[in-house]
């Protein structure tokens, strides 16, 4: 790739002669030719044969599903053609998610069918199969161990904030708010007996403004009403399972040990059967997100309407090009982490004062992004077709749908007090997030 010429800020373009004007902090592009738009385009040149064959596989599903996610937006931009709620790739979906609860239980049963026979012999067998089937079982969700659960008495006014909403939209009330670091929010459920837990990314909600946390909390409430088939349990509880064995079948170091060519020959053996586990589970993973993907991604605009429905289709919009913004996050994280390391041995802030300045530094860091860069990461997502995670359909096709909407005005706004009183009642969260982050 060509490096572009070098351009000053305030200087003209080379491709169109259109004046740039652009903050030295980022990147100088022209925003109407998209000059420069994403100069790390054809860095990263793959050499070797074998990664030039799966890049080809990744692009050819890169391909696939992006003419699914297209087709999904279309549907959707088209109010008079109705989406199908269930197809022939749901109940290709579930029944996938019912094979890994069928190996689940067939262990189960057949391993209890081992320990009734008596046998002595075929006790270490059963307990294997046990084993096996304890791995596999369906997981029912729990607390990300960096968060801070709040109960109602510690915030009052957040939980009556969330029960608006959730009332709003006929959605049952959140039984827990847990408060985490990460830049975004979910709404999911736990436990044997399906607890409601609303997770509340600091990151994300320090950086929007009240009428935009309003639409992202109404978002994702949307999820309990919206018939999101991927949220169902049987469903989940697999995809979770089978994330879970693909992990623990990562391929790991070849064991240097000197116990022996019998101990070399086990662990290579071993080795080789979860390298198996770890490919079969991401091929599965894989069929799943595609066969969900359109149901999944109707859904989320799904979710996105109820946004707007509850907290303005201005507000709805704004929070999701802020989504955009993700990448700044991660900068201001590094650099006060590496402020920290540096200071560690020297004098510096007391740990209250740093913990407190670094969601201030964050606010005022997002603020300056200037306008052209907002525009420009929005455009780079369209380029790349990049979203939140592969779950959610691209940013800017979320950001178009809701401008192609009839605008719907606000059905719930937040007073000042209001405001403030959340604010407060954040506080100790916000300083055991801060913490997380400067220890990462």
């Amino acid at each position: 790739m060509t490096t572009p010429p070098a351009v000053e800020a305030d200087g003209m373009c080379p491709s169109c002669s259109a004046p740039l004007s652009a903050d030295p902090r980022f990147v100088i592009w022209c925003p109407s030719c998209s000059w420069n738009l994403d100069p790390s385009a054809g860095t990263g040149a793959v050499t070797t044969a074998p990664r030039r064959r799966a890049e080809r596989r990744r692009e050819a599903r890169r391909r696939a599903d992006g003419a699914t996610v297209e087709q999904v937006f279309r549907d959707l931009a088209n109010p008079s053609r109705p989406p199908a709620v269930r197809d022939g790739s749901w109940f290709a979906a579930m029944a996938v998610a019912g094979s890994v609860h069928l190996v689940t239980a067939a262990f189960t049963v057949g391993s209890i069918g081992l320990l009734t026979t008596g046998n002595l012999l075929m006790v270490p067998v059963a307990a294997i199969g046990l084993g096996i089937a304890f791995v596999t079982r369906p997981r029912l969700g729990r607390l990300d161990p960096d968060g801070s659960p709040l109960s109602r008495s510690e915030a009052p006014h957040l939980y009556a904030l969330a029960d608006r909403v959730a009332a709003e939209l006929g959605a049952p009330p959140a039984e827990l708010i847990e408060v985490t670091p990460g830049f975004g929010m979910s709404h999911t459920r736990v436990g044997l007996r399906r607890h409601v837990v609303l997770t509340i990314g600091l990151a994300l909600w320090e950086v929007l403004t009240p009428e935009e946390r309003v639409a992202a909390l109404a978002h994702e409430f949307g999820h309990a009403v919206n018939g999101d088939p991927r949220r169902a349990l049987w469903f989940h509880s697999a995809v979770e399972a089978l994330t879970h064995w693909n992990r623990a079948g990562a391929p790991g170091p070849v064991e240097q040990s000197g116990a022996g060519l019998v101990f070399l020959i086990m662990d290579w053996v071993a080795k080789l059967v979860m390298r198996g586990v770890h490919h079969l589970t991401e091929l599965l993973l894989r069929r799943l997100l595609r066969l969900t993907l359109a149901a999944g991604h109707r859904a989320e605009y799904h979710a996105d309407e109820m946004a707007a429905r509850v907290a303005s289709s201005a507000a709805t919009g704004s929070m999701l090009r802020a989504l955009v913004l993700g990448d700044s996050v991660e900068t201001v994280f590094r650099r006060r982490s590496a402020v920290r390391q540096g200071t560690r041995s020297g004098r510096a802030p007391s740990r209250d004062q740093a913990d407190a300045s670094l969601w201030q530094e964050l606010r005022e860091y997002v603020a300056s992004i200037p306008e052209v860069e907002r525009l420009r990461r929005l455009r780079l997502s369209a380029r790349r077709m990049s979203s939140v995670d592969r779950a959610h359909p691209p940013t800017y096709l979320r950001v178009q749908l809701i401008g192609a909407r009839p605008p719907a005005e606000a059905a719930l706004t937040l007073d000042p007090a209001e405001t403030a009183a959340i604010e407060e009642e954040l506080t100790p969260a916000r300083t055991q997030a801060a913490r997380v982050v400067m220890m990462s």
